[in-house]
């Protein structure tokens, strides 16, 4: 198992618009293109990285419940959607939260060259584990639904 780095985390919020402005204007992150998904929100980077995620909650969708699950808008800390490492060793990771006996949900995005694995800890904070996409894949842990994004993906700011 290797967590290389925290990738990003995100924020799921009705203020989606001032919440970017903020980490925009006032502490100094970029906008820049995100997937085009179904939803709304904003993806700021640093560095070049998209490291912060921002979800509209003002524009409720399937989708969007079906990508992120159903959460209730919060404020403070409980506006935290989840946290993100981006991490090597996917077979090694599954087998170690099988023999744990912890339950995960999954799914592959080859158009973004991804497999992720999503699991909550003690206090109800998804994490978000993000691992090289290979055809040896296996979803070994509750399948998640797939996504359409190979037909629109194209980056875009909103």
């Amino acid at each position: 198992m290797n967590i290389e780095r925290l990738d990003h985390f995100t924020i799921r919020t009705e203020h989606w618009e001032e919440t970017a402005a903020f980490f925009s204007e006032v502490v100094g992150l970029q906008m820049g293109p995100r997937p085009a998904f179904s939803f709304r929100g904003y993806w700021l980077y640093a560095s070049g990285k998209p490291i912060l995620h921002i979800v509209s909650l003002t524009h409720l969708s399937s989708e969007l419940e079906a990508y992120l699950g159903v959460k209730p808008a919060q404020r403070g800390g409980g506006a935290i959607d989840h946290v993100s490492l981006r991490c090597q060793g996917l077979a090694e990771m599954q087998t170690h939260f099988v023999k744990l006996g912890i339950s995960f949900r999954e799914r592959v995005i080859p158009e973004v060259g991804e497999h992720q694995l999503f699991l909550e800890d003690p206090n109800g904070i998804t994490v978000e584990m993000i691992f090289p996409c290979s055809a040896d894949d296996r979803i070994v842990g509750q399948a998640m639904p797939a996504l359409d994004v190979s037909a629109q993906w194209e980056p875009r700011y909103e």
